[in-house]
């Protein structure tokens, strides 16, 4: 009898041993996974074009490397899908730090354009490419320019302040780099500047054509930048043929250089060279009477106008 309950109690024993171990395993375990650890956190220096990505869908967004103690998910798989395939180029991204643990895993720290998206995201295990959640995404694609855009010359359809793409101008293709925003603020300055087009090409995202617009006169080209395609309208008046019986004034603002509007005088019979005035003794004696149907000029006195020439 006594024999029977010492080898019960050594049975017992060795199962109790054996779930000790397990226990100890599983511990064991838990532990190395908490001592995982960011060994490097610097900020991306490579060309900032370079560093434009876009999701896979492969990987979650995290309020810091997944593998850390404590990290807490703020975008999922089918959250960063769907803003993969936005139609807004608010919603592009831009990767600007990146780390490493010490299990040699990548995690980028990534942003959209618009700033609503914010977040650490596994990149694979290499820092000069882009892999796992990510992959390099081109925002605007560069296209040649149509006979129509070399040849003509434009000028902003509606001047004015509204930022929607099409009134100001944009120093890029507005939301195709990051931070990157306008030329000017209001383009009413420049309504009657005209404009030769040098660049063209298309947004990713939305597929809209853009130009860059550069001043036929250096002395107008604050403006110079991106806009719009359909925010351009053919230059008139002031790129037209100017009449042999015709002399053409541009009033310009002499605080910016900007041109405020171009008329023609015209005057019947008169010859291609001949005067418009005379200047006697400091006296300006005007050819040409000015048409009384330009509000601006009726305002002008004949110096001014012989100022302007």
């Amino acid at each position: 009898m006594r024999i029977h309950i010492k080898q019960s109690v050594a049975i017992s024993m060795a199962a109790l041993g054996f779930f000790a171990a397990a226990g100890i395993s599983q511990s064991t375990t838990v532990s190395a996974k908490s001592r995982v650890k960011v060994t490097s956190n610097a900020k991306l220096k490579t060309d900032a074009a370079s560093r434009n990505v876009t999701f896979t869908g492969k990987a979650a967004l995290w309020n810091k490397a997944s593998a850390l103690k404590g990290a807490k998910k703020v975008a999922t798989t089918i959250t960063l899908k769907d803003l993969a395939k936005a139609g807004r180029s608010s919603k592009n991204v831009r990767a600007y730090r990146v780390a490493r643990t010490n299990r040699g895993r990548v995690y980028y720290k990534v942003v959209t354009f618009d700033g609503k998206d914010r977040g650490w995201i596994y990149g694979g295990r290499s820092r000069t490419n882009f892999a796992g959640g990510l992959k390099t995404y081109q925002t605007f694609q560069q296209t040649s320019l149509s006979s129509e855009m070399s040849n003509g010359n434009f000028q902003i359809a509606n001047p004015g302040t509204a930022n929607d793409n099409q009134t100001v101008t944009y120093k890029q293709p507005a939301w195709t780099q990051y931070k990157v925003g306008r030329q000017v603020t209001d383009s009413r300055p420049y309504a009657n500047v005209s404009y030769k087009i040098d660049q063209a090409g298309t947004r990713t995202r939305e597929g809209d054509q853009w130009v860059h617009i550069s001043a036929t006169s250096h002395g107008n080209s604050g403006a110079d930048g991106w806009i719009r395609y359909s925010g351009l309208k053919p230059a008139s008046n002031i790129n037209s043929p100017i009449a042999d019986n015709a002399v053409r004034i541009n009033l310009v603002d002499s605080a910016t250089g900007s041109s405020i509007t171009s008329v023609d005088y015209t005057k019947t019979g008169a010859a291609k060279g001949s005067a418009l005035g005379s200047n006697v003794n400091g006296t300006w004696r005007q050819l040409i009477p000015a048409p009384s149907s330009h509000k601006l000029l009726q305002h002008l006195q004949p110096t001014a106008i012989l100022d302007l020439l």
